[in-house]
């Protein structure tokens, strides 16, 4: 739930109270103010743990009296914290995405290792690549685009591999196999990387080539040659294993 759905949430609770024989007004829904309140709460100390607007939420919640006044201060308190509009913290894409991009050969070979040898995912071609790649993307980054539209290059239009919404990363992946060793992979990821540039959404392409059987015979090589080709547009090139 967002800040401002449990503002109106509160406001609505507010807005329907009772007099007490002093003049008093209490919020009429007691129970209803009261799990408001602790959802309010839980939501506080998860996105502001330490800020003192939270400890005076939390005063309020341990006075446990739903006054119509002291339930518009919760409101205020809820309204101020709302304005600062909190950010998630980013994610430190170019640690994690070498991580998981240097430890992918590791990662393939560790779940052939099954218990009494259950089924499991073989890496055998791009598709396969890209299934156990998701994954591991998905475990640090929110917003994962599979198969995203690029716009039209060369007389066509065509998919990137992933697209990392929020980061505006894509990410292009490629197997070596038979017919498709270093020059055959080095012409398509021009083109790939041509085609990337005009995309709005990208501003970074990492490439990745899983090469197990070593097809590659330059890979440093190629990775540095592939990097240099637009000092304008931020090219990232994994050949691996190493």
């Amino acid at each position: 739930m967002e800040l401002s759905e449990l503002i109106r949430r509160g406001q609505r609770l507010a807005g329907d109270f009772v007099r007490d024989e002093y003049g008093i007004l209490f919020v009429r829904d007691r129970v209803a103010f009261a799990d408001w309140a602790t959802l309010a709460c839980v939501f506080l100390e998860e996105h502001y743990p330490q800020h003192s607007q939270t400890k005076r939420f939390e005063l309020y919640i341990k006075n446990g009296v739903a006054t119509v006044d002291g339930a518009h201060a919760m409101i205020g308190i809820l309204a101020a914290l709302d304005a600062l509009k909190p950010q998630k913290r980013a994610v430190a894409y170019e640690e994690v995405l070498g991580r998981i991009l240097n430890g992918f050969h590791a990662c393939a070979r560790q779940m052939q290792r099954r218990y009494d040898g259950r089924a499991t995912l073989e890496v055998n071609d791009e598709y396969d690549v890209q299934d156990l790649l998701h994954a591991l993307l998905r475990l640090h980054f929110d917003d994962v685009r599979s198969e995203e539209w690029t716009p039209s290059y060369a007389g066509g239009n065509n998919r990137m591999d992933f697209l990392l919404k929020s980061e505006e990363i894509a990410i292009e992946i490629k197997m070596t196999r038979k017919g498709l060793r270093d020059k055959e992979v080095g012409e398509q990821l021009i083109v790939d990387i041509a085609k990337y540039q005009s995309h709005p959404q990208c501003k970074v392409l990492y490439c990745f080539v899983y090469d197990p059987e070593g097809m590659i015979r330059n890979p440093r090589g190629l990775e540095r040659d592939l990097e240099k080709l637009d000092s304008k547009f931020p090219v990232r090139v994994f050949i691996r294993p190493e």
